[in-house]
């Protein structure tokens, strides 16, 4: 079973850490899954989802939610389970995918999330610079319908 945290290598420098972030992504998105998805074929894509991170390079982050709604319009909503609530951008969709993805007004932050439509799985990637640090997360998990 994989490490749910990138190489000590990735942590050395805050452009390497977000590059190690993004390759972890790819790595968990083709990853095989220990159990199989549990949106299942019985996945119904909805305005309003609530996704829960099963992997991520934030163990603390595991179990948590990400509520969705407006799906089906220009700028649909994320609500983080600490209660940060942000508008979001559609920025692709097709058959099976749809991409939203934030970029905070101050700190140039993004947050993007890549919905596969038809079996529920989602990737949430963030990266972003505060004061006090450059951060960068990888994570993955299952929506449901609301």
């Amino acid at each position: 079973m994989r490490s749910a945290r990138p190489p000590e290598a990735c942590s050395r420098s805050p452009l390497t850490g977000m590059r190690c972030g993004l390759i972890f992504l790819a790595a968990l998105s083709g990853a095989p899954q220990s159990t199989p998805a549990l949106a299942g074929p019985a996945f119904k894509m909805a305005d309003a989802l609530v996704c829960t991170i099963e992997t991520s390079t934030q163990g603390a982050e595991i179990g948590k939610k990400i509520s969705l709604y407006g799906l089906t319009t220009a700028t649909p909503k994320a609500v983080f389970e600490n209660h940060i609530r942000s508008s979001m951008t559609r920025l692709f969709e097709s058959d099976s995918t749809l991409v939203i993805q934030l970029v905070a007004a101050v700190s140039g932050s993004v947050d993007t999330i890549v919905i596969d439509k038809q079996s529920g799985r989602f990737a949430h990637i963030a990266a972003g610079a505060f004061p006090a640090e450059i951060h960068a997360l990888s994570e993955t998990g299952t929506c449901r319908s609301e």
